[in-house]
Order: structure tokens, then C-alpha cells, then sequence
């Protein structure tokens, strides 16, 4: 009986917690993740010493902007720290998420899916003092929910259900087929949906924390010890969840109606969350800003070069995973296979990014001519020479 009443008091004091103090922790959490995340991918963000390249935003002379790093990173840590310690302090907030931005743009590499998403959140925290801590949470649910909706939906594709899926079953040793494929793809839309509304939202707060143990458990040291970069966003993003869903009231249509009125900075956010990622479809939008994590649609790049510049990727072995394997040139490499050895990260890959990678190692080339880069997207090779 004891036990029964303890319990029951712990549940009630969690239903009570304040908004505010939801608030606190989610930022918190939200900066912890996000400068793990950053060291263990430090090379992509401190300076670039390996093959590939930093990419600036802009064309610039010289070599400013991609250097720019040296300073701006640690500054970036620094002011982490600050607002890890001085939480409600607007300029020291304003302040990072500059430095971010001036990072994103000595190195376009690092707009990552998960550096997009954490600093969408940080600057909804601009706001904290000007509106209600209700409608702020409110946007918060609204921005989480569209990450799992949209994740989901990616995942509908061919090559996450012929690729991506069978791969991540690989350490339990389970069999795939397209319906299982299709079925785990449909639970992340479900669990989207589930915490939308309050009589099922408890329920799916738990299946999500399961969710991520699981894909933890698949890439983490007990299944393929792949992609460390991303272990804190499956530790994360669970706990994020249980701060803004776990026994929390229903969202309710006039504190929709009100966010149009008072907060319509928080709209254009979920607007970018909920509506942009759809143009990916048309190929509008680039796939770190949609969403597309372990969909297996994202864009591939090959670099190929001759004999004479064999040695232009050092010691990285050259990748024939793609191109039938008699297929000349013979040296070639997938040049996400080597940002994610050398960075811990995709590349930010578009058309036009695509160009200025290729621009960046045809000025190291001896025989130009002999090199380029082949463009995969929606199953077809398309042929960038250096010579063009």
C-alpha cells in the first residue's frame, strides 16, 4: 500500500512539473547534445587536415573564411558553456547562434541534420521571455513531431528497403523483407502522430524511448559501432520527447489560433520543419534541412581520376562499390565514404555543391582531364568532367 501511494505521489509531482522548468532542461539537454555531437566530428569543425576540403559558403579570396574556424569554433564552445550556465541570458544566446551561423558558412559541410535541428530549437529560445511558456512549448511538440513524420516518410523509398534496412539488421542477424522495411519506416510516422494528441501521447513517449534504444543498440558498440557522431541525437532526442509529451495537457485549438497572433516567428519555424522538407521531393530543398536520416535517398558523388593522380585521396582505398568493378576509370572513391571516415559526417551534397567539390580536386589533379565526378540521383549517373 506504501509502495502503491509512493508511487502515485512520483507520478503526480511529474504531472506537475512546471512548464518553466521543462523548458530549462530541454535547453540544456538540447546544448549538451549538440556540443558532443560537434567534438566528436571535431575535424569538421576545428580546421580541415585530412583529404577533403572545407567548403565555403561563398566564393572568397583568399583564405579567410574557411580559417575563420581556429577562432570561431572555440568561441562557439565557450559560449555553450556560458549558456549552459547562464540559461535565460538573451545576448549570450544571440551571440551563438551567430558564431553557428559564421561556422556553416566557412564549411556549407556542416549544416548537418542534427546541427539544423538544435539550432532551430536554441532559437526558438530567443523568444522565451516575449511569449508564453505554454505556446513556446507548443511549437517545441510542433517541431519535434514534424522531424519523426518526416523521417518516416523518406523512408518509403526502394532504397532503404533494399539498402538501408536489411544493413541495420545485419548485428541481429534477422532476415529483411520489404513489408518489415515499410512496417518500421510506418512506426516513425506513427510515432509522430501518437504524440500529437494526449490520450495516446504517454503511450508513444515510451515506444520512443524504445525506438532509439534499439537504433542505439544497431549502430552503437553492440551492433555495427558505426557513426558515433550520432549516437547522442538517439540519446537525445528520446529524452526531449519525455520533457515535451510525458504528462503533458492537450494541445488545444485556441493555443494554435494564439501562435498566429503572438508568435509567428514560432509559425515560420514549423513551417520550415513541417512544409519545406516536401520540396525535396521536387528537388528543392537539400536533404540535410528535410530530414532524410537513414532513408538511403540522399544523393551520391564518385570522384574518378587516372593513373597519374592515384595517390590524390593518400591512403584512402578507392571504392568500387557503385560502378561495376571492370568499369574504368580504375580509381575512383565515394566521397561520402570518405567525409564520413575523415569528419564523422555526410557531405552536404546539391547540384551546385557538387560542382564546387569537383572544382576543389580538379585544381589538384596533374591530368584534369582524366578526372571527374559522378552525380547519382534518382538511380542515374550523371557525368561532371573536369574538363567542363
Amino acid at each position: 500500500m506504501t509502495k502503491d501511494i509512493s508511487r502515485s505521489n512520483a507520478s503526480w509531482k511529474l504531472k506537475l512539473l512546471s512548464t518553466d522548468l521543462r523548458l530549462e532542461w530541454i535547453f540544456r539537454i538540447v546544448l549538451l547534445g549538440l556540443g558532443f555531437q560537434m567534438l566528436l566530428s571535431l575535424s569538421l569543425w576545428w580546421t580541415a587536415n585530412g583529404i577533403l576540403p572545407y567548403l565555403p559558403l561563398f566564393f572568397t579570396e583568399g583564405q579567410w573564411l574557411e580559417q575563420s574556424s581556429l577562432v570561431l569554433f572555440p568561441v562557439f564552445l565557450i559560449l555553450a558553456i556560458l549558456n549552459l550556465i547562464f540559461s535565460k541570458n538573451r545576448p549570450v544566446l544571440i551571440l551563438l547562434l551567430v558564431t553557428g551561423v559564421l561556422l556553416v558558412c566557412g564549411n556549407i559541410h556542416r549544416l548537418q541534420v542534427w546541427f539544423y535541428f538544435y539550432g532551430l530549437i536554441l532559437f526558438l529560445f530567443l523568444w522565451k521571455n516575449k511569449v508564453s511558456n505554454e505556446l513556446l512549448l507548443t511549437i517545441l511538440q510542433g517541431l519535434v513531431v514534424g522531424v519523426y513524420l518526416w523521417s518516416g516518410f523518406h523512408k518509403f523509398n526502394i532504397n532503404f528497403v533494399e539498402d538501408i534496412f536489411p544493413w541495420l539488421l545485419e548485428p541481429l542477424g534477422w532476415t529483411s523483407s520489404p513489408s518489415l522495411a515499410y512496417g518500421a519506416a510506418g512506426v516513425e510516422v506513427l510515432l509522430g502522430l501518437g504524440l500529437l494528441f494526449q490520450p495516446t501521447r504517454n503511450f508513444f513517449v515510451v515506444g520512443t524511448i524504445g525506438f532509439h534504444l534499439i537504433i542505439l543498440g544497431l549502430l552503437g558498440p553492440l551492433g555495427h559501432n558505426w557513426n558515433i557522431v550520432v549516437w547522442p541525437w538517439n540519446i537525445v532526442m528520446p529524452i526531449l520527447v519525455f520533457f515535451l509529451f510525458y504528462k503533458t495537457e492537450e494541445i488545444k485549438l485556441e493555443r494554435i489560433t494564439a501562435l498566429f497572433r503572438v508568435f509567428p516567428t514560432g509559425i515560420f519555424v514549423l513551417c520550415l520543419v513541417w512544409i519545406l522538407p516536401a520540396f525535396n521531393y521536387i528537388g528543392f530543398t537539400p536533404e540535410q534541412i528535410s530530414f532524410k536520416m537513414y532513408s538511403g535517398a540522399q544523393p551520391e558523388v564518385v570522384l574518378y581520376f587516372g593513373e597519374k593522380d592515384r595517390l590524390l585521396v593518400g591512403d584512402h582505398p578507392t571504392v568500387h562499390g557503385i560502378l561495376p568493378t571492370k568499369t574504368l576509370p580504375n580509381y575512383r572513391v565515394e566521397l561520402d565514404v570518405l567525409a564520413s571516415s575523415e569528419w564523422g559526417t555526410p557531405l552536404f551534397i546539391t547540384p551546385s555543391t557538387a560542382k564546387r567539390i569537383l572544382h576543389q580536386f580538379c585544381q589538384k589533379m596533374q591530368r584534369p582531364e582524366e578526372g571527374g565526378l559522378l552525380y547519382l540521383a534518382k538511380d542515374d549517373f550523371v557525368e561532371m568532367p573536369c574538363e567542363k
